[in-house]
């Protein structure tokens, strides 16, 4: 099943996930992807995420801002990581 948020659009570009929105990008790089990737259980991948993958406060800014357009946000991209080692 494809990725679809009402907020972002997503792209796998050399193993890092580059999300979209308008004219603000977020890359979680290659590294993190395959951190995150080995976290099967949502809990643990979303404190990594929150924490290591989105580098700065800035960029956890702009994600929190994505997720009050799509409250389902985060779980879509456990999903999305998983499908795609």
């Amino acid at each position: 099943m494809p990725f679809q948020s009402s907020a972002v659009s997503v792209q796998w570009v050399r193993n890092s996930l580059i999300m979209a929105r308008a004219q603000s990008q977020l890359i979680i790089k290659a590294e993190d992807i395959q951190a995150l990737f080995a976290l099967k259980e949502f809990p643990e991948f979303s404190e990594y995420f929150r924490t290591k993958a989105l580098v700065n406060r800035e960029a956890r800014r702009v994600f929190e801002a994505w997720e009050r357009k799509d409250k389902d946000l985060l779980p879509k991209l456990h999903v999305e990581v998983l499908a795609n080692p």
